[in-house]
């Protein structure tokens, strides 16, 4: 057991810390953590619906919608209806039986009054006729009155609505089913509502009794829950399906079960009479959606009212009625798990007859969130520590019945007890371990990979070694001339820090100092030709081609010495004299490929110019300067900046090569560098002025190295800025 922990630790902690991650994102309250995996929760509960729905919804219920549909809206006209119309509506149904009717609709405005109207507009020009009369027909034509007469003594339910923000209310509300005790007030779990659109006074005081329309979207705009109590200035308000559930079954009990959590107070459930109805916390239900749109039945507004006997529609009998739109231009249509323009007023029909029923109500179970993080801990736990003993075909066919099991599991506890757990998070704990194991392969296989492309990039630039990874045919035994820039670096005085230093420390100072140079010519695109000693060769332009070499040498030999200073600086700190690095760069043609045997070979640069790159690195100790840079480079650098050092005839070689010292912008602009420059500039020519302006320089600047070079050739009587170098 032991050596099977040892030999699979790296598996078994990683499915552990899944796991772990797993645990926290279920437990986490905070949304912000949790916001994909509700997301998650959401698409999987809309599945489990869809794959659950019965062929045929079950009739739980006598409850019928009177649609104010198409047909309805081309056959007695535009919306808003008149209150006579609504009248008739309300008076067909009554007459065919209906026990409860519902709006799902607020009559918040007055209807039009033909005759004040007329009066008040005649009463302008001064003289009115007949107002006796005009007056008298004043009550006639008031068609709210008519209405409210109509709504009067009658089993009628008015729709309106609760904001949670703003202060300004229209309206009148129905009398509160309750009030909330002092003792509750802060404490209860009960959203708060600020503002409501109501019915007109005259119209709700007829009714006596009303509901409001309020629904509750999901973060992802679907319809999945609804509250059925609100509150609103110390009262409690019921939902408009339930408050026709009470008016239908003449339920006379209703109470709010709490129970205490803390320093709040939480909604648990709702009664009437001996029916309990469970929520959440806030009084709300998930919708118990039987199917898609039109699984409650539907009957045209139109054909209620032209109908030609009040029993043409027998289901309306003693039936629940909810009067609402399913047409598209009245902007009643929801998106809901089982489709995306589901009729507002369904919804409300849907949770209606599930109360009728006495049917229980889908819900998520206040243990929910804590058998889930039982489920992702056992579940975790169990294949951490099984999985690495079997095979990737052995753990595919596992995963596949563990996950199956798990799916059929939920769907038997949704479709037999109607709870919905969140089986996302347990899915996705078994599904990243088992990927993992799969996987682990692959892992292997990359880290090898890796291993060699580290070895390799050790001495090479990433780019030769993606090219080589990538093209192993690239590792033939060719050559090729190109045009390339040349850095050599190499550190002055090191051999006499070899002989001071012991073995250890100069392995590991000396390692510190190459690994730095070496991140710098690879950063900078270069290739590392060669580490001899203390000396560090880079190559640019090869084995990719790089327009800009030239420039890419230059700011790496700045780099290069920047990281030089720093260095010295350190190891002084340490009591340690270490030597500056001088650096040279050249640009020519030279050869460059693999050379070697079918064994063994080095990537490698022969030729002229590589050479001269060497000697201007060397020529530094003479001149004083600590970077050296040849003509042929400066020449495609124009946004760098140099000071001339001099024409250079190195040991062997016939002909001059112009070298330069770079320098910053800002040290270009000095004063110091513009007097250089002229003195320098009269040398070039000849001038014998150009030993007088030395002279003045040495006196101002006694510490700079060409200065002291120029002035020392020129009292020497030497008038030239071509230096003959009689050593490499």
């Amino acid at each position: 057991m032991k050596q099977y922990l040892s030999r699979h630790r790296s598996r078994i902690t990683l499915g552990i810390a899944f796991t772990l991650l797993a645990l926290w994102l279920q437990m986490s309250g905070a949304d912000s953590s949790r916001t994909i995996i509700n997301r998650l929760d959401f698409l999987a509960y809309d599945l489990r619906l869809n794959l659950t729905l019965p062929e045929q919804p079950p009739a739980d219920g006598n409850v019928v919608i009177i649609d104010i549909d198409e047909d309805s809206l081309r056959t007695e006209g535009r919306w808003p209806w008149s209150r006579e119309k609504m009248g008739a509506l309300v008076t067909a149904l009554n007459a065919a039986g209906a026990r409860t009717i519902g709006f799902d609709v607020a009559f918040a405005e007055p209807e039009r009054n033909v005759a004040q109207e007329l009066i008040d507009t005649v009463s302008g020009t001064g003289a009115v006729q007949h107002l006796d009369y005009l007056e008298q027909l004043i009550p006639q034509m008031d068609r709210d009155l008519a209405f409210s007469e109509i709504l009067r003594d009658r089993n009628v339910v008015l729709g309106f609505l609760l904001h949670s923000d703003g202060d300004i209310s229209v309206g009148a509300l129905p009398s509160p089913w309750t009030i909330i005790a002092p003792e509750q007030q802060g404490r209860l779990t009960l959203p708060i509502m600020s503002s409501y659109t109501g019915n007109m006074a005259l119209l709700q005081k007829a009714a006596n009794h009303g509901g409001f329309l309020n629904t509750t979207m999901d973060a992802d705009g679907v319809l999945r829950s609804t509250p059925l109590v609100l509150g609103m200035d110390g009262a409690i308000y019921p939902s408009l399906s339930l408050a026709m559930a009470r008016r239908h079954s003449k339920s006379l009990r209703f109470k709010i079960d709490t129970a205490h959590a803390g320093a709040s107070e939480r909604i648990t459930g709702l009664w009437l009479d001996r029916t309990l109805i469970p929520t959440d916390q806030y009084g709300r239900v998930l919708i118990p959606y039987s199917g898609k749109r039109g699984s409650i039945p539907y009957v045209s507004a139109t054909d209620v009212i032209h109908a030609p006997s009040p029993d043409a529609f027998p289901e309306l009998q003693d039936a629940a009625v909810l009067i609402g739109s399913s047409a598209l231009g009245l902007s009643d249509l929801v998106s809901t798990p089982t489709g995306p323009t589901f009729p507002g007023v369904e919804v409300h029909a849907t949770v209606l007859q599930r109360i009728l029923s006495g049917m229980p109500f889908p819900r998520v179970p206040d243990w929910g969130n804590a058998a889930s993080a039982l489920a992702i801990a056992l579940t975790g736990l169990l294949l951490s520590f099984l999985c690495p003993a079997f095979g990737a075909l052995a753990i595919t066919v596992f995963a596949v019945g563990f996950i199956g099991l798990m799916i059929a599991y939920d769907a038997w506890l949704w479709t037999s007890a109607q709870l919905a757990l969140s089986p996302v998070m347990p899915l996705l704990t078994v599904l990243a371990i088992i990927a993992m194991n799969i996987l682990v392969g692959y892992f292997a296989e990359a880290k090898q990979k890796r291993q060699v492309r580290k070895a390799f990039s050790s001495y090479m630039a990433p780019a030769l070694v993606d090219q080589l990874v990538g093209n192993p045919d690239s590792l033939r035994l060719t050559g090729e001339s190109r045009e390339m820039s040349f850095l050599f670096s190499d550190i002055a005085g090191f051999t006499s820090f070899t002989e001071n230093a012991s073995p250890e420390l100069l392995v590991s100072v000396l390692n510190e100092y190459l690994e730095a140079m070496c991140h710098a010519v690879m950063e900078h695109g270069g290739t590392i030709d060669k580490i001899v000693g203390d000396a560090v060769v880079g190559i640019f332009n090869a084995p990719l081609d790089q327009p800009d070499h030239a420039e890419r040498a230059v700011k790496c030999a700045l780099a290069m010495d920047h990281i030089s200073t720093q260095f010295i600086a350190k190891m002084r700190a340490r009591d340690m004299a270490f030597g500056i690095t001088r650096i040279g760069i050249n640009t020519g043609r030279a050869i460059v490929g693999n050379f070697g045997g079918a064994e063994r070979f080095d990537y490698t640069a022969h030729g002229d110019a590589i050479n001269t790159a060497a000697r201007m690195e060397s020529v530094n100790k003479h001149l004083g300067t600590r970077i050296c840079i040849a003509g042929s480079t400066v020449a495609q650098c124009p946004d760098h900046y140099f000071r001339p050092i001099g024409s250079l005839v190195l040991k062997g070689k016939t002909e001059a090569i112009p070298a330069f010292e770079p320098i910053s912008e800002h040290a270009a602009d000095s004063a110091f560098v513009v007097r250089y420059c002229e003195a320098f500039d009269l040398l070039s020519r000849e001038d014998a002025a150009a030993k007088d302006l030395f002279e003045q320089l040495k006196l101002e600047y006694p510490e700079d190295p060409l200065v002291n070079l120029h002035y020392q050739r020129l009292t020497s009587g030497i008038l030239s800025p071509i230096i003959v170098l009689a050593e490499k």
